[in-house]
């Protein structure tokens, strides 16, 4: 599942493009009205694809692109004269007024192109983080999200790949 986060300064518009895309068959993730909004919900899920419109309260779509750099994938709705300012090089964009089906097809080709980018585990690293998760879980009473949660904080902060974290905790309790 990918993570989807709609940004729009005002929380009807935001609400909108949500509901579009839920009607479409996506799951939308977080409602933002903000940058600071956008980047703390990209905290929680690590990646996805974010629809927002050129600029928000305290952030241009172009700055808040610099500052997600690849861990998202963003569509970025206006008009043309809004949308010839973002420079980023990897932003996506939707000319505004669009219709609905032009909106669920550009995310439809964004959730391909971000599935296309994510690495493909082997069997035996899944199973390895699946053992570390369970660890976890018998040990700190931690639910499966929550395990899994903690495994990829503890991967990012120590700046090593989830599997080889998952290892080192496992190589560990031995």
């Amino acid at each position: 599942m990918v993570n989807i986060i709609v940004a729009f300064p005002k929380a009807d518009t935001t609400a909108q493009y949500a509901g579009i895309l839920e009607e479409a068959g996506h799951s939308v993730f977080r409602l933002c009205t903000s940058g600071s909004e956008v980047k703390r919900a990209l905290n929680q899920c690590y990646d996805g694809i974010v629809l927002c419109s050129s600029r928000l309260p305290d952030v241009t779509a172009d700055a808040l692109a610099w500052d997600l750099g690849e861990r998202a994938l963003m569509l970025v709705a206006g008009k043309p004269a809004q949308l010839a300012l973002c420079e980023h090089p990897d932003i996506f964009r939707l000319e505004l007024p669009c219709s609905k089906g032009e909106l669920t097809s550009s995310v439809n080709i964004l959730v391909q192109l971000h599935r296309m980018r994510l690495p493909r585990r082997s069997e035996e690293e899944k199973q390895i983080i699946l053992r570390a998760k369970q660890c976890l879980i018998e040990e700190r009473g931690m639910t499966e999200a929550q395990a899994h949660r903690h495994l990829q904080k503890a991967s990012m902060d120590r700046g090593l790949k989830l599997t080889d974290y998952a290892a080192l905790l496992l190589q560990n309790r031995q």
